[in-house]
């Protein structure tokens, strides 16, 4: 009975609306009980803001779908599949992560890893956001850049991540 866009919008703001209820409810029991669930307050509301605040990162995220193939990330192993080639590189040797974005074209990922392999992966590909929390537990990765050089419509190229050198000890 819900339109397909009404629920698909209702779908991407649910994680914000636990949260936020979740927040809520913890304040109303931290302001109004006594003893021990004024604390038991104060702890679902830092739990609530927790979960409000990784939904709003994630409500920053371009949403995928509509582009050409699809991601899927397994086991730190992101694969790429789609009717014209693909490939497979694991999260544990990428080397460089760029974001390219041609002229009055869509953004592509540029993923890397240690023996040259590389893959190009449309940032509309069907399963795409998996990307940020595969490539979140790289070292020093910038979800934020990430996110700002996917909205970003001037052409060219952003390296988001280079793996740094190995030093002897």
């Amino acid at each position: 009975m819900i339109r397909g866009d009404a629920l698909a919008q209702i779908l991407r703001w649910r994680e914000a609306a636990v949260g936020l209820g979740a927040v809520s409810v913890g304040l109303w029991w931290a302001v109004g009980s006594y003893g021990v669930m004024r604390w038991v307050g104060v702890v679902v509301a830092i739990g609530g803001a927790a979960i409000l605040r990784e939904a709003m990162v994630r409500l920053r995220r371009p949403r995928d779908g509509g582009g050409a193939g699809v991601v899927n990330v397994t086991e730190r192993q992101i694969t790429y599949l789609s009717g014209t080639g693909g490939g497979a590189v694991s999260a544990d040797t990428l080397a460089n992560v760029a974001i390219h974005r041609g002229g009055g074209g869509s953004p592509v990922w540029h993923l890397a890893d240690e023996q040259e392999r590389r893959i190009a992966v449309p940032a509309n590909a069907e399963g795409a956001g998996a990307l940020f929390d595969a490539l979140s537990a790289l070292p020093g990765f910038d979800e934020g850049a990430a996110v700002e050089a996917l909205r970003d419509p001037s052409p060219g190229a952003r390296v988001l991540w280079t793996r740094a050198p190995e030093r002897l000890s």
